[in-house]
């Protein structure tokens, strides 16, 4: 007796097919994580920012002492002292040749600036507010450098300083500390947080203020360096 091999016309089809539909999908999801690793750079500026916003509202961000040397050559102490005047500082983080966040910060200072020197005049504790922009492009912006910006944004040092960390190692400590992120964009530049950070005369982050929240940040900054905060402590 003889077996006979039945065969199902189009099964073996159907079976590639469905092997090479899930291949495609596959690929097709491999495409798009890699689309989503490259915009946001590994994930990390989705979820760093996140956990960024929870170390700071747990009380757990305080910016690390560095040398700075400012944009006049001068070599400033600012936070790191319970007695140091001025008792707030406006911190955001930049570099020169960046042709779009920071020039929308530079405008934003500028305004505040304009705020500070006319409010100083009749309220006291204005003046122990600071305004500080950081370079953490240690390689290209020396004091000259900033010195050409500073200019270009009329900073006034008696309102705001502009400085750079004296080496890549401070640098990357003081971005580290405060949880700010800086990843080179391939085009020469880099893709860096934008925000205003607001610090206590000890270099502890107090608040967080996004691009358009400078009003909001320098009422917060007026309030920490009222003396009646102290019995809070």
């Amino acid at each position: 007796m003889s077996l006979t091999t039945v065969r199902v016309p189009g099964a073996a089809g159907q079976v590639l097919a469905r092997r090479v539909s899930a291949v495609l999908c596959l690929a097709l999801m491999l495409a798009l994580v890699a689309g989503l690793n490259h915009w946001t750079h590994g994930f990390e500026v989705w979820t760093f920012e996140g956990r960024r916003q929870l170390l700071w509202q747990a009380g757990k961000l305080r910016a690390h002492p560095v040398i700075l040397r400012a944009s006049d050559g001068s070599m400033p102490r600012l936070w790191g002292d319970a007695d140091a005047t001025p008792r707030a500082y406006l911190v955001d983080f930049i570099y020169t040749r960046c042709p779009s966040v920071c020039r929308a910060l530079g405008s934003e200072y500028q305004q505040m600036q304009r705020t500070l020197a006319v409010g100083q005049a009749t309220v006291s504790t204005l003046r122990g507010v600071h305004l500080v922009s950081i370079s953490f492009d240690v390689e290209h912006d020396d004091p000259a450098r900033l010195a050409r910006y500073a200019a270009d944004m009329r900073a006034d040092p008696q309102h705001w300083t502009l400085a750079v960390p004296t080496t890549h190692g401070d640098a990357k400590i003081l971005l580290r500390s405060l949880g700010v992120v800086v990843i080179p964009d391939g085009d020469g530049g880099f893709v860096h947080n934008g925000a205003i950070h607001l610090l206590d005369e000890r270099g502890r982050l107090r608040g967080l203020y996004e691009s358009g929240q400078w009003r909001q940040a320098l009422e917060a900054a007026h309030r920490l360096a009222a003396p009646q905060r102290e019995a809070s402590r």
